[in-house]
């Protein structure tokens, strides 16, 4: 299976393993799951910590890519395509955060799996979006 993890479920995947859903976990532990990570994930951290709405517990984000290299993770970046494909999204509920809509466009147009724990998320599932929690 093919995977893409949203920016929480990398987080919890690097530094509170124990937070991640049962199910989340197999699959990320899993050797035969391709498991990917969006630049799009690289700006929402970078943003968040530049506003001090995150803190890494000792984890730089310098290190990340790295560290995900290391562990055998595909890191990605969005391209002009799925970027087009964002306005073409119907907003679902209340759902209105930029980066998960980017990384649902990617999940999509790449037929990946995203792993996330975001309720608002599932909504998307009417559309195509594999989903994992």
């Amino acid at each position: 299976m093919n995977c893409l993890l949203d920016t929480q479920a990398l987080i919890w995947t690097l530094i509170e393993p124990d937070r991640l859903s049962p199910m989340a976990r197999e699959m990320i532990e899993d050797p035969s799951t391709v498991k990917h990570v969006s630049a799009v994930s690289f700006l929402e951290m970078s943003i968040k910590m530049s506003i001090g709405k995150l803190r890494l517990n000792g984890v730089t984000i310098d290190d990340m890519p790295g560290m995900l290299y290391d562990g055998g993770v595909e890191l990605i970046v969005m391209d002009p395509f799925e970027a087009v494909m964002l306005g073409k999204l119907p907003f679902e509920g209340k759902h209105r955060d930029p980066f998960d809509r980017l990384l649902i466009c990617q999940a999509l147009s790449r037929n990946l799996t995203l792993i996330s724990s975001d309720e608002q998320i599932a909504q998307y599932r009417k559309h195509g979006l594999s989903l994992i929690w």
